[in-house]
């Protein structure tokens, strides 16, 4: 928006939103989903690590399983 978002003629009066948190009326389903709506797709934190590494050239992080195929990873 620039600068003429700045330049807003609405008022700015607070109004309580009328529908519900996570577009469900189920306070427990909500309050679960909020957690898992921040991991799904991928973390904040595995983006950040990605621009790091491919856009600002910064070390990446430690990999033991660099040179070994994916059958030979070590596993739970």
């Amino acid at each position: 928006m620039g600068a003429e978002g700045m330049l807003h003629s609405g008022d700015y009066e607070l109004i309580r939103p009328t529908h519900t948190a996570m577009g469900t009326p189920d306070l427990h389903k909500a309050f679960l989903r909020a957690r898992a709506n921040s991991i799904e797709g991928g973390t904040s934190e595995v983006m950040r690590n990605i621009l790091g590494e491919r856009v600002l050239g910064l070390p990446g992080d430690a990999r033991v399983d660099k040179g070994i195929a994916w059958k030979d990873v070590p596993r739970n």
